[in-house]
């Protein structure tokens, strides 16, 4: 199975757990699949936003890549960002999801962005210094 036909990144409605799935395809040194394929790391968030503004998203800043993997449920497992005071710790940021493996590309396609439910109140919240009763 030819996963670059299933998965077609110049299309502008590609996720991005697509878009990770095909740079960890593309064998960089700075991202990598985990030995059994369930996890994938990286230790250059600058790169991964760098490819990922190449392939048409608008990461900016680490804040709206952590978002994505957080919208798209992804786990963090260890975090690079805690070892920066202390070179001797981990430099890699790992992540997993559930339907995130290496080689399986349908269950990829799959993973769909979380929806936040705001509930929406019929009553207007009014401010403390209004009072509707005495107008």
């Amino acid at each position: 199975m030819d996963i670059w036909r299933l998965i077609n990144i110049d299309q502008p409605y590609a996720t991005f757990p697509q878009a990770l799935y095909k740079i960890l395809g593309e064998g960089h040194a700075w991202i990598e699949w985990s030995k059994d394929g369930t996890k994938l790391r990286y230790n250059d968030p600058i790169r991964l936003m760098r490819e990922l503004q190449g392939l048409g998203f608008k990461a900016q800043d680490l804040a709206s890549l952590n978002k994505n993997f957080n919208d798209y449920n992804f786990k963090r497992l260890s975090d690079a960002r805690k070892s920066r005071y202390e070179p001797s710790k981990c430099t890699w940021t790992i992540f997993a999801h559930a339907n995130f493996s290496r080689g399986n590309v349908d269950a990829v396609n799959n993973i769909r962005r979380r929806r936040v439910l705001r509930s929406r109140t019929s009553s207007k919240k009014s401010s403390p210094c209004s009072d509707d009763e005495s107008w």
